[in-house]
């Protein structure tokens, strides 16, 4: 039972990605829908040439460098908030309540929003 339960939950984290991937291989008539209208690389060539709309190699090179800062600042900050938690330093009380407040701020803005939307409303 337990088991089921997992490959559901798999099938709906993953099952979007793999439905996507498939239809990226139909031929030029096709596109994210089914049935498949033949099945070629088309759309990958068509990706990967160039094109006047803009540069991906650009965009792609900028996502990484973002991605790679992303990683970078929240092991660090992940980091320090686990020595908070363990150890004393200097700082370690802010760093405890922002990581803290990380976790609740998302809900309280949410609720603020849902309460202001049914006053205005």
């Amino acid at each position: 039972m337990l088991a089921g339960l997992f490959g559901l939950f798999v099938l709906f984290l993953y099952g979007p990605i793999a439905t996507i991937a498939l239809l990226s291989f139909q031929g030029p008539q096709g596109g994210l829908t089914f049935p498949l209208h033949g099945v070629s690389v088309h759309w990958f060539i068509d990706l990967f040439s160039p094109q006047s709309l803009g540069d991906i190699w650009g965009a792609f090179g900028r996502s990484c460098v973002l991605g790679l800062l992303v990683m970078v600042l929240t092991v660090v900050l992940s980091f320090l908030a686990g020595l908070a938690f363990r150890t004393a330093f200097y700082g370690s009380s802010a760093v405890f309540y922002i990581a803290v407040a990380s976790l609740i701020m998302p809900s309280v803005v949410i609720s603020l929003g849902i309460g202001a939307w049914r006053t205005y409303r």
